[in-house]
């Protein structure tokens, strides 16, 4: 049998061992047939914000590195390792606008895949509806180079470059 696992083809030295003896044993496990070690590929976690201004236009960040560089997304981040979803997506949104979430209240979560120089990680985007007291502040830091507020229903989905972010996208649209 096949197994699925972009990572397949990268994956060839055991990182204990050192020997080219990994290979795939199931869709996240790889193991060396030399010293029987294990590698899972476990998946990882983001908080991803949805944030609405006093017009309700919704915010929305253009991003500055690959993947999908120069593409629309929402703001948010991965999890630092002991950090709740809930503290990174502050975190997260301070180092990318400056800005202080006063409340969130947990949407949906949304399967995905992150492949960043030619590693493919399985995500979990956790999806928060945030609340800012102050766009004042408002800055494009870190990892994104700009920012708008856009119309829900005026938003264009080719223009965003990860597949989550559009099914987001649908599931505000649907919960409006």
């Amino acid at each position: 049998m096949l197994l699925k696992n972009g990572n397949a083809l990268l994956f060839k030295y055991c990182p204990c061992c050192g020997e080219k003896r990994l290979i795939l044993s199931s869709e996240k496990c790889f193991s060396c047939n030399s010293c029987e070690f294990k590698f899972y590929l476990n998946t990882a976690a983001a908080g991803i914000a949805v944030i609405f201004n006093k017009d309700n236009a919704l915010l929305v960040t253009r991003r500055k590195h690959d993947p999908a560089k120069g593409m629309l997304d929402l703001p948010g981040g991965f999890a630092d390792p002991g950090e709740t979803i809930e503290a990174c997506l502050i975190r997260e949104i301070k180092e990318e606008l400056n800005l202080d979430i006063l409340f969130l209240k947990y949407f949906c979560s949304i399967p995905n895949t992150y492949t960043y120089k030619s590693v493919t990680y399985s995500i979990t985007d956790f999806v928060f509806l945030c609340t800012v007291n102050d766009f004042n502040a408002i800055t494009a830091c870190d990892d994104i180079s700009d920012f708008y507020f856009m119309e829900l229903c005026q938003l264009d989905k080719s223009l965003f470059g990860l597949e989550s972010t559009k099914i987001i996208i649908d599931r505000l649209v649907k919960s409006k």
